[in-house]
């Protein structure tokens, strides 16, 4: 009944968590981004310059730059390469995490979701992060591999098609199970999980 519950109260709730997070634009991401443009910068000061908010998408201005088709360093260029990433592509994960914790009617819902929202904004930030890589990858090439502490394309890819395609919705999922430990849902669950087990 409970898990039931949980279920349909998710599905009604997601048009509303989704809505709020579309009609707030950048608000949700601002604080990602930030984390994103501090983390970057302390960890490859010779990629990237620095990154803010354009609307929905974090804009970065890189190191590198372009004279008569090459890539060289920005000083050098006298330019710099900008990139721009959409937000949304990883920030959605809060919408739906929005949704599954208030399905489930847990004690101190607010204080949990605060916490969540920290954590999430932090994996956003290396979503964010996977993105740009991917980006400079595809625009710089070799340049950017050559920085110091930049890992193998290879790397940067597999990252980044984790950071897109699963992190979004993996991480609310885990992180809402791990706040569910101790409620009656929970329990629910686990009664469910060993009544399938003692049956296999």
């Amino acid at each position: 009944m409970l898990i039931r519950r949980q279920f349909v109260l998710t599905l009604i709730l997601m048009p509303i968590t989704f809505g709020i997070w579309y009609a707030a634009g950048p608000l949700f991401s601002a604080p990602a981004v930030w984390i994103c443009d501090v983390l970057m910068g302390m960890a490859y000061p010779a990629v990237l310059d620095s990154a803010g908010l354009k609307g929905i998408d974090m804009v970065a201005l890189t190191q590198f730059g372009v004279v008569e088709g090459s890539i060289v360093t920005a000083e050098a260029a006298g330019n710099q390469i900008e990139l721009e990433v959409n937000t949304r592509l990883v920030s959605y994960s809060i919408a739906f995490y929005a949704a599954l914790l208030m399905a489930s009617n847990l004690r101190d819902a607010l204080f949990k979701f605060c916490i969540g929202l920290f954590l999430l904004w932090l994996l956003m930030a290396f979503g964010l992060a996977s993105i740009m890589g991917k980006d400079l990858l595809v625009m710089v090439g070799a340049p950017f591999l050559e920085s110091a502490g930049v890992p193998p394309a290879d790397l940067i890819a597999l990252t980044y098609q984790f950071n897109v395609l699963l992190m979004p919705t993996l991480a609310p999922v885990c992180l809402w199970f791990w706040q569910l430990r101790g409620s009656p849902l929970w329990e629910a669950l686990a009664e469910d999980i060993r009544r399938a087990s003692a049956q296999a």
